[in-house]
């Protein structure tokens, strides 16, 4: 789990996974959650085996916080405007489609964001209580099969990976690389 401080917006942000998941059961836990309009806390799920690293999250966050702080949001949640970005798409339909959680899935990552750091530590554990089970950063990491989907589901090409490694870097960070550009460059386009 990483708790991170965005200085310039007031916001902390938790990045973190979870296994052994219901997909229907943590649906839920979103529904009930935003109808129940918890006190500035925005909550997001999403496929983490289309989630490359953390970073992959914390850009998607760090956009979304932009969009708002300058007015060129497209959703009216923070939540929604993070997963926006984390799917590279400027359609929440297309977005949700792309990245969003799947009735089958088993693993999922997740951003918690809000003002108050405390309140982001209560929310995970009663999300964690709720899908009786523990966070998990490991669901964020790199597998040659996740590799594989990001590549495909957002069009990265090994040529684009071979283009972009640069001295000693792997492949894995290429990919990151890769992806949080795609993110930047969605922020150009709106």
């Amino acid at each position: 789990m990483t708790l991170h401080f965005f200085k310039e917006f007031n916001f902390y942000a938790e990045i973190t996974g979870f296994k052994k998941i219901c997909a229907e059961q943590a649906t839920a836990y979103l529904k009930d959650n935003r109808k129940n309009k918890q006190q500035h806390i925005w909550i997001q799920f999403f496929n983490s085996n289309l989630i490359a690293t953390p970073k992959h999250l914390y850009f998607a966050t760090l956009h979304a916080l932009y969009a708002f702080k300058n007015h060129t949001n497209l959703s009216k949640s923070l939540a929604m405007e993070t997963l926006l970005y984390a799917s590279t798409q400027h359609q929440i339909q297309k977005a949700i489609q792309t990245i969003g959680l799947k009735p089958d899935m088993t693993e999922m990552a997740i951003t918690i964001i809000s003002e108050n750091k405390h309140q982001i530590t209560a929310t995970l554990n009663d999300i964690s209580q709720s899908l009786q089970t523990d966070p998990c950063d490991a669901v964020l990491d790199l597998t040659p099969n996740k590799t594989s989907q990001i590549q495909q589901t957002f069009n990265i090409t090994p040529s684009m990976i071979q283009a972009t490694i640069k001295n000693r870097e792997t492949t894995d960070l290429a990919l990151v690389n890769l992806m949080t550009e795609k993110i930047a460059l969605l922020a150009t386009k709106f």
